[in-house]
Parts: C-alpha cells; sequence; structure tokens
C-alpha cells in the first residue's frame, strides 16, 4: 500500500469513530431525556399526591430540612445561600408544586460546573418555557440522573412522612393519647316487686 492509501485509510478510519462517538452521544442523550424526564414526571406527581391537603407548613419544612447545608444561586447575579421556608412559599406563589420545587432545588444543586452552574430562576424559566425534566437536565450538562433523582426520592419519603403522621401530639412521655373511655351508665336498681294481695276469706256456706 502507498503512504496516500494509508494516510485515506485512516482518515476513514477517523471519520467512522467520530460518527459512531456522535450516534452514540445523540442515542445517550435522548435516554438521558426519555428516562430521565419519565421518573422525575412520576416522582413529582407522587409528592404532589402526598402533599395534598396536608399541612403546608410541615411540607416546607421538610423541604427545608432536606437541602440543610446546601447553598442554592437563586439569581443569576445573587449570593449563593441556604434555602428557607420563604424561598419554598415564593416558589409556590408562582404555581409551582412540591413535587417541581423538590425537582427544580434538586437540579440547581447537583450541577457539576460551578463555573456554569445556572441559578434556581434561570433553571425554572427554562422549564416555564417548556422544556421537559429530561430536556432541561441536559441542557444543564447532566449525563445521567442519578443524583437528581436519589434526591427527590429523599423528599418524597420525607413528604410522605408527613401524610402519614396523625394529627394527635404525643404525651411527655412519647406515647399517643388514648381518649377517654365513656363511663358505664349506672345500673338502675329493679324495683321492688309488689305484694301479693291476701286471699279473701270464703264466706261460710
Amino acid at each position: 500500500m502507498t503512504k496516500l492509501s494509508i494516510v485515506g485509510s485512516a482518515f476513514s478510519l477517523t471519520a467512522i469513530a467520530l460518527i459512531i462517538g456522535l450516534v452514540a452521544g445523540q442515542a445517550a442523550a435522548q435516554d438521558v431525556d426519555a428516562k430521565g424526564d419519565k421518573e422525575l414526571t412520576q416522582l413529582t406527581q407522587k409528592i404532589d399526591k402526598s402533599a395534598a391537603d396536608r399541612d403546608g407548613g410541615r411540607v416546607t419544612s421538610k423541604i427545608v430540612d432536606e437541602w440543610k447545608g446546601t447553598k442554592f444561586k437563586f439569581d443569576p447575579n445573587s449570593t449563593p445561600r441556604e434555602l428557607t421556608a420563604q424561598d419554598v412559599q415564593d416558589l409556590r406563589a408562582k404555581k409551582l408544586g412540591y413535587g417541581e420545587i423538590s425537582t427544580l432545588l434538586a437540579l440547581t444543586a447537583k450541577q457539576s460546573n460551578s463555573a456554569t452552574a445556572k441559578s434556581v430562576s434561570e433553571i425554572l424559566a427554562m422549564r416555564q418555557s417548556g422544556e421537559g425534566w429530561g430536556k432541561l437536565a441536559r441542557d444543564l450538562g447532566y449525563k445521567n440522573l442519578g443524583s437528581v433523582v436519589k434526591s427527590v426520592k429523599a423528599t418524597d419519603k420525607d413528604v410522605a412522612k408527613v401524610a402519614m403522621e396523625r394529627s394527635d401530639k404525643p404525651d411527655k412521655s412519647g406515647k399517643m393519647d388514648k381518649p377517654d373511655k365513656p363511663e358505664k351508665p349506672e345500673r338502675l336498681e329493679k324495683p321492688e316487686k309488689p305484694e301479693k294481695p291476701e286471699k279473701a276469706e270464703k264466706p261460710g256456706r
């Protein structure tokens, strides 16, 4: 083989490798889109269902506790800080369910590159423009959604606990107060039997 043929073959192999790489990359991206969107949507709906008709304050507290110690950048120019109950309520005021809030926070917190990481408000704008969770995650640079799904599942578990908790408060011993048993009504005394009247004597014949 001539040098030209060898060089040509090398270029062909390189081109084929690039094409295979592009196809594999597109397939992986579609996989993140499809699987990620489906799983996160299901978890979002599950959290919203668990939180329905529950004490919003307690659900909010669970979400805040879940992210304790994590700093969020809420706007592009803001300084990162920890999540507060007011932040959750502000997102609720924007018509977001607790499930959407949980997913939004997880996507914001788990970005790998802090230099290019988007803020909460930026990711929310992407979501409100119509992007599914999977595509949104890919646009943020996620190769897979394992860490995001794990965080949302943890929130789902905490919110489910709120849904299962009884409204009764435990006493100091930690035991639930049992309702007092109603007192039994006093038995009525049986009336005394009236004495039988004496038989009248028969008149003599």
